[in-house]
């Protein structure tokens, strides 16, 4: 049981879909150790203590996971989360990403809304709407247009200067990559809280062949 729940755990944290977890400053969170059974029915797995690493900033309860970061904690910190199973028999870890809107306002899940025209930059409400843009503070993307339980079409890294405004996507691999995606351009947070991508396009979902647009807006 506990060499199963291992691995599952080992599997989640490598997915492209889940790599890290991040929160705010002054933020809290608590992580559970577990199996899968047959095939949603989660298992706790016991016999095990949790720390992190450094341990300066953040602190975790060892015997319920109940992990809090300091307010003073900067953005950009990193910390490694650990279980270790059985006194050292095994161990289980994952990075926990301290990330703020101020120093990435990126860092969340995006759900689309329209599609900038390339000629004059109107809006286009698209036949399929990407349901999942998502951003993570480790500095990795994916981008869905259905998501089903675990999938992400296509996914890799990310680059962002808030001072100029620039995105730059660099896909690393996929279950489906469009052919004409163009994943360097601007982006901008408005006033309403909505992200806007200009001058790149995310691609052309499998179930439409439409025109090709220049860029993209998300809620």
């Amino acid at each position: 049981m506990i060499l199963s729940a291992l691995a599952w755990l080992e599997a989640c944290n490598s997915r492209h879909t889940h790599p890290t977890i991040e929160m705010p400053p002054g933020g809290v969170y608590t992580f559970t150790l577990g199996v899968v059974e047959c095939c949603y029915v989660f298992e706790p797995v016991q016999a095990f203590a949790w720390s992190v690493e450094p341990s300066q900033g953040a602190s975790i309860d060892p015997d319920s996971g109940f992990f809090t970061v300091d307010e003073e904690t900067p953005s950009g910190s990193v910390f490694t989360v650990s279980a270790d199973v059985e006194n050292g028999r095994r161990a289980v870890s994952m990075d926990m990403h301290i990330s703020t809107p101020e120093s990435n306002p990126l860092a969340r899940l995006w759900r689309e809304e329209a599609q900038l025209a390339c000629d004059d930059g109107e809006e286009v409400v698209p036949q399929v709407l990407i349901q999942e843009l998502r951003f993570r503070a480790d500095g990795t993307f994916g981008v869905t247009w259905h998501p089903f339980e675990v999938y992400v079409d296509y996914w890799g890294a990310y680059t962002y200067s808030i001072e100029n405004g620039t995105l730059d996507l660099v896909i690393s691999s996929g279950n489906y990559v469009p052919d004409d995606v163009d994943g360097s351009g601007s982006f901008s947070v408005d006033e309403q809280g909505r992200l806007v991508l200009r001058d790149m396009w995310l691609g052309s979902p499998q179930t439409e062949t439409g025109e090709t647009h220049c860029g993209h807006r998300f809620e």
